[in-house]
């Protein structure tokens, strides 16, 4: 009898790979930042409130200030807010929302553009102030969406929440305007300002336009309890302050006449209690296939990221991640290799970037031995 043995490889790869999650900080000691934009593949601007824009390469962390920032009214929630870069023809304009001084007391919340060239913004033009300045140092809004040849913006109440229903005023609303500063009216409204586009709003932190739905998704504060998540519609009213799903601070009284009425449009989602979200982007890169096509936005109260899934107009699965990771979270972006630029707004901030780092791993090669008799 005679014993015949037969090798076989059972492993025709020597290498496997796995990805694991990484949060690497970027930056540190940037007090206050509040808006991010991607400028190219590997820097991004930053805004501070008190009125600086510096851009941070992610991956050298180098950081520069950039030149010719115009001076803003930092005062409470106020200054320098929302930024969004924007290229064209090979030339990079950018787009700033912020607190614009009217007079010793007061402020008014004001879009401008510029052109950016070796670090410095030049060719300055107001596209917007709003009519009504206030000495108010909250609810500022200030943020912006670029559609094509216009910018939406959010303008909040900035404390006086019944100027929200006042057509002849832009507080509490969503205003669409031309980016080269033509007059451009909406017709939104009866009798309402050129540029109001949608009013009712309270504080709004979070404005997005996706693409492939055409929606323009939008989130704001309540007062105790009652954020919201809406779709922005052309000549449509969110009811602030006449429904809220928000109590008076304190007392927990009810505000307005209840949570639904006809004529308002009711939230897609509401939070209660508060988490106060700031920051918000649809996700479209490839590097978490777990976010894909799903909001994501910052938590500043809860100092996390909160991923929504939609459908249908609709929001139907909430998931948390990052947790007491970063601190309060104020703006998020996602770059050209999808991975995650996230801020935080405290006194001492920080930068982070979220993203897959990939490790290869080399198999020892198995062998089987088999006995034929």
């Amino acid at each position: 009898m005679k014993l015949f043995y037969i090798l076989l490889i059972l492993m025709f790869f020597p290498f496997s790979s796995y990805s694991q999650i990484s949060l690497n900080k970027l930056s540190t000691g940037l007090s206050n930042l509040w808006g991010i934009s991607v400028l190219n593949n590997k820097e991004i601007l930053l805004t501070q409130r008190k009125g600086n824009v510096f851009k941070l390469n992610i991956f050298n962390k180098n950081i520069t200030k950039i030149k010719g920032v115009p001076k803003v009214v930092d005062f409470g929630q106020g200054g320098l807010l929302d930024i969004v870069v924007e290229n064209i023809n090979k030339n990079k304009k950018v787009y700033l929302c912020l607190s614009d001084k009217v007079n010793t007391t007061k402020s008014a919340t004001a879009v401008h553009s510029y052109d950016l060239k070796n670090n410095i913004l030049f060719n300055k033009k107001l596209l917007f102030k709003s009519n009504k300045p206030s000495n108010s140092s909250r609810h500022f809004g200030c943020r912006l969406a670029i559609i094509g040849e216009f910018i939406f913006a959010t303008i909040g109440d900035r404390g006086s929440r019944h100027d929200a229903q006042n057509f002849a005023n832009h507080s509490g609303s969503v205003i669409k305007i031309k980016k080269n500063g033509f007059n451009y009216n909406n017709n939104a409204f009866e009798n309402a300002l050129p540029e109001i586009y949608s009013i009712g709003h309270r504080n709004p932190q979070g404005l997005l336009f996706d693409n492939k739905t055409n929606q323009l998704w939008l989130h704001e504060h309540g007062p105790q309890g009652g954020d919201e998540v809406n779709i922005i519609y052309k000549g449509k009213n969110y009811g602030w302050p006449k429904i809220t799903y928000g109590k008076e601070y304190g007392s927990g009284k009810k505000i307005g006449i209840g949570v639904s009425k006809n004529g308002f449009e009711n939230p897609v989602k509401v939070w209660i209690p508060s988490i106060a979200p700031s920051g918000m982007i649809i996700y479209k890169g490839d590097m978490f296939a777990e976010f894909k096509n799903k909001l994501i936005l910052g938590s500043l109260k809860f100092k996390r990221l909160h991923i929504l899934t939609t459908k249908n107009k609709k929001i139907f699965d909430e998931k948390i991640i990052l947790e007491n990771k970063i601190g309060r979270i104020r703006d998020i972006e996602e770059m050209s290799d999808g991975s995650l630029i996230i801020i935080n707004d405290e006194y001492n901030g920080g930068v982070f970037r979220l993203y897959k780092q990939k490790f290869w791993i080399k198999k020892s090669i198995s062998y089987l031995i088999i006995e034929i008799i």
